[in-house]
């Protein structure tokens, strides 16, 4: 009996371990979703981005304060720092903004020569 006990702690004290990385990696995977588009404008404590497919894009006023983090390219920065085209991940995509990103621009893919 006691051997049942000791097999049984065991596969649930498993169980419960495997479930915090799921819950981890769906942690971030919803951080990367985030609200995606285009500075517009930034006016005072709120940022208006261009949010949406080009041919059906939106403008959303997005809330910040003092806690919401900025960064371009990975370095620190304040949300007057952002300009008008630059493209944006706000986080969480409804509320108020705890994270606006600046993704590093991907390098463009070089055009084959045409002979």
């Amino acid at each position: 009996m006691k051997l049942w006990t000791t097999v049984l702690a065991v596969l649930a004290l498993a169980a419960m371990t495997a479930a915090v990385p799921a819950a981890d990696k769906a942690a971030k995977a919803a951080k990367k979703a985030g609200l995606k588009g285009s500075v517009v404008k930034v006016d005072g404590t709120k940022l208006v981005i261009s949010a949406g497919k080009k041919t059906d894009a939106k403008e959303v006023t997005v809330e910040t304060d003092d806690k919401t983090v900025v960064t371009v390219e990975g370095q620190p920065a304040k949300l007057a720092d952002l300009k008008p085209g630059q493209k944006v991940v706000v986080t969480p995509e409804t509320g108020t903004a705890q994270t606006i990103d600046v993704p590093k621009a991907k390098a463009k893919k070089a055009k084959p020569d045409a002979k």
